[in-house]
């Protein structure tokens, strides 16, 4: 596919880039984002329309000024940004001027987002803020899959389907979507945070017949490839029988500030930690991938990597341990998984941006000072609204959504 983008970007000609690029995902799905320089594209269009968004609001123009990332007093607010929120060589690119991105608004396709391990566990839950502020300001359907937070990929499986198909699940706000007012989506499009990501890709292979209905996958820190930091954890699990002294024990092992009540009171029959944990450990997911791979390839959906990466100074105090043990492996890691291990790597996947966040600055809120354990970097700066905008407008202009 030769759509001469190179030379194009050089020209600075992205009007018709995104024209060229639009009417060859139009004509041919696969073989358009399956090309280098369309993914090349969609990594650099992704990482613009973030930055755009994030100039936008006033805490992420903060924190960008407010920090030492190698900024000037001259440098503009897209180009601060970039050096505090991205790394690799999206910091360098804070000054494309590319045009603003035309929204239609969505009224053929839901966003279904599926949340990880531990959800609803921790003090604030994934995206709490800004996937209703998204919801409202883009007018555009938003179904929480009701995940349990320990379970295992293919007991999620169910949950997710359950919200394609029948629009069951959470609210943006988080309320709980009776049967009885449901409303079946029409088309999705699926965004996986951590576990989230595995789920949805144990969905495509068990339930294949969805396919034609998921327009495009975001995978959000994804833990596809799984975590080393799961298989140490899983080693102790080995001779464990799960009660709740035992289970309470264990959460709070992966997180002190971790709570049980919901789990206890509403799902714990369905408890299964050491499945949750097994689904996630490498020789699982990547087993897993080995053999299933070509076949969620094959059916055509496009997949975007949105990955972070943090330090040891970065990440909250509990959590070092889970990024020195990672290092080991790999240096770009978001605390929880690797850079490596988050991004599916097949013809249909798409590298977008690597961002300078750690796993939970990634998706959720500040937490309570009171909930902290005394750890720093709970803050939580990153502009988790501009990188949902940005999926979104990405989506969009490409023509997967509608």
């Amino acid at each position: 596919m030769n759509l001469e983008l190179s030379r194009l970007r050089r020209q600075q000609a992205y009007p018709e880039i995104i024209e060229r690029v639009r009417e060859a995902v139009a004509c041919d799905r696969v073989a358009a984002l399956s090309d280098w320089q369309v993914k090349k594209w969609c990594g650099l269009r992704w990482r613009n329309l973030f930055l755009r968004e994030a100039a936008r609001d006033p805490k992420a123009r903060k924190e960008a000024r407010g920090g030492t990332f190698a900024s000037r007093k001259e440098d503009s607010d897209l180009e601060v940004i970039a050096k505090r929120f991205l790394r690799g060589p999206g910091r360098e690119e804070g000054d494309l001027e590319m045009p603003k991105a035309d929204w239609m608004g969505l009224e053929n396709t839901t966003f279904v987002f599926c949340p990880g391990l531990l959800n609803g566990l921790l003090p604030v839950r994934a995206f709490q803020e800004s996937l209703p502020e998204v919801e409202k300001e883009y007018d555009c359907s938003v179904i929480r899959a009701d995940l349990h937070p320990l379970a295992s990929c293919e007991a999620n499986a169910g949950d997710l389907a359950a919200a394609i198909e029948k629009g069951v699940g959470l609210t943006a706000d988080r309320e709980v979507i009776e049967p009885e007012a449901a409303i079946p989506p029409k088309d999705v499009f699926l965004m996986g945070y951590s576990k989230g990501m595995a789920d949805i890709v144990t969905l495509l292979v068990l339930r294949p017949d969805l396919a034609p209905r998921i327009r495009c996958i975001f995978g959000w820190a994804g833990a596809a490839g799984g975590s080393y930091v799961a298989d140490n954890i899983e080693e102790l699990l080995k001779d464990v029988k799960e009660d709740p002294k035992i289970l309470d024990r264990l959460i709070k092992g992966l997180s002190p500030i971790a709570d049980l009540p919901e789990i206890v009171t509403r799902r714990q029959q369905e408890t299964d930690i050491t499945g949750a944990l097994r689904d996630l450990t490498t020789k699982v997911r990547e087993g897993f991938l080995e053999e299933h791979e070509e076949t969620i390839n094959d059916l055509g959906i496009p997949i975007f990597n949105l990955v972070g990466s943090t330090t040891l100074l970065k990440a909250p105090s509990f959590q070092a341990d889970g990024v020195a043990r990672l290092n080991r492996y790999d240096s770009n890691n978001d605390m929880q998984v690797t850079a490596y291990q988050a991004a599916l790597q097949m013809p249909m996947a798409t590298n977008l941006a690597l961002l300078n966040a750690h796993h939970w600055d990634l998706s959720y809120g500040s937490f309570p000072k009171s909930l902290r354990a005394l750890s720093p970097n709970l803050d939580h700066p990153f502009p988790k609204k501009a990188a949902l905008v940005a999926n979104l407008l990405l989506a969009g202009e490409l023509g997967l959504i509608d």
